[in-house]
């Protein structure tokens, strides 16, 4: 046999050994822990609201958190291995636990989750929605929460600082194109609500976008390698505004979205994206189909959100799509061996 196919069969051999000696010695996971983070908004400065998923070698049920029903236990150890670190957006008038279903799922896969709930653009305040401060400052905050995850003492032991993703959903996605790198053209908003006035939570305002905060422009973040984008808005981005984007972008968007036009949004995104892009128009769902389940309490209080179109069985899907989002970053945040 030549010496130089001994060798990379050898090394080949050894390769296997070692995969397979850290998949042995990986600890079980049994269930899902949470823990608050402190994050300051860095456009007001004040706090910001911030959970963190994250796999538990314990057991754990079902937490009753508000008007939700999260599998999550908050006094659950955290797992002894490192894990993939995954950012969450809500969409506009939202909040942290507005997915804790994905983020539960996510972890309990072997990632840590951190859900924001964005200042100036939630259920409870709405101070700058409508305003360039609301769309990029956004970004600044899933930025900033980025940071304060990598810093904080205990979890930085556990994260795995080069398989960095986001998931944002509807304006959500506006925050994740723009970390990636896209630069938005807020004009395009007055001509799509022209087109489509009762699109109510984009619309209210016919497309005008008021200039506080327009200082703060696009900040795009490097560590962030992969992003999904649930129903996304994204009729803000040119195709010239998309060049600067290289990271992978997995995409599910509603066929019956009623509250963001799938054409002029997501399809018209992967028509103009030049990067890998993997888009899924999801038979009969809707805008609301992508949020968590809803438990009784939350379809007393917000039928609204609750409710899908017929032939839409949200708790089937999530668990399909759910799974899929955590093969598209087990495979788009693979770490490359040399």
């Amino acid at each position: 046999m030549d010496p130089s196919d001994m060798f990379f069969r050898l090394l080949a051999s050894l390769c296997l050994v070692l995969l397979w000696s850290a998949n042995a010695s990986a600890g079980v996971i049994e269930g899902v822990g949470a823990k608050k983070l402190e994050v300051v908004d860095p456009v007001e400065q004040k706090p910001m609201d911030a959970v963190v998923f994250f796999p538990s070698p314990d057991q754990t049920d079902v937490s009753s958190i508000g008007p939700y029903e999260v599998d999550v236990s908050r006094s659950a150890p955290i797992g002894d291995d490192r894990y993939p670190l995954i950012m969450l957006s809500h969409g506009s008038m939202g909040s942290m636990w507005g997915h804790h279903d994905l983020a539960s799922s996510l972890a309990r896969q072997g990632y840590m989750v951190v859900s924001v709930t964005h200042v100036g653009d939630n259920f409870q305040d709405t101070s700058r929605i409508s305003t360039a401060g609301a769309i990029y400052g956004r970004a600044m905050q899933i930025s900033a929460a980025l940071t304060a995850t990598l810093d904080d003492p205990v979890l930085a032991l556990h994260i795995d600082r080069e398989r960095i993703g986001f998931v944002g959903f509807s304006a959500g996605g506006t925050t994740g194109l723009i970390l990636a790198g896209a630069k938005p053209d807020l004009s395009r908003l007055v001509g799509y609500c022209a087109k489509r006035p009762d699109d109510r939570h984009v619309c209210e305002a016919r497309g005008r976008i008021g200039v506080e905060g327009a200082e703060l422009g696009a900040s795009a973040d490097a560590r962030i390698r992969s992003f999904v984008l649930l129903a996304p808005l994204s009729v803000l981005f040119p195709t010239e505004g998309l060049k600067s984007v290289a990271a992978p972008i997995s995409v599910y968007v509603g066929e019956k979205d009623e509250e963001l036009s799938p054409d002029d949004n997501a399809l018209a995104l992967a028509r103009d994206m030049q990067s890998e892009i993997r888009v899924e128009v999801v038979p009969n769902a809707g805008h609301f189909t992508f949020l968590a389940p809803c438990s009784p309490q939350m379809r007393d209080a917000v039928p609204a959100i609750c409710a899908d179109p017929p032939g839409v069985d949200r708790v089937e899907l999530h668990r399909t799509i759910n799974a899929e989002i955590a093969a598209f970053f087990t495979r788009t945040l693979a770490v490359a061996v040399p």
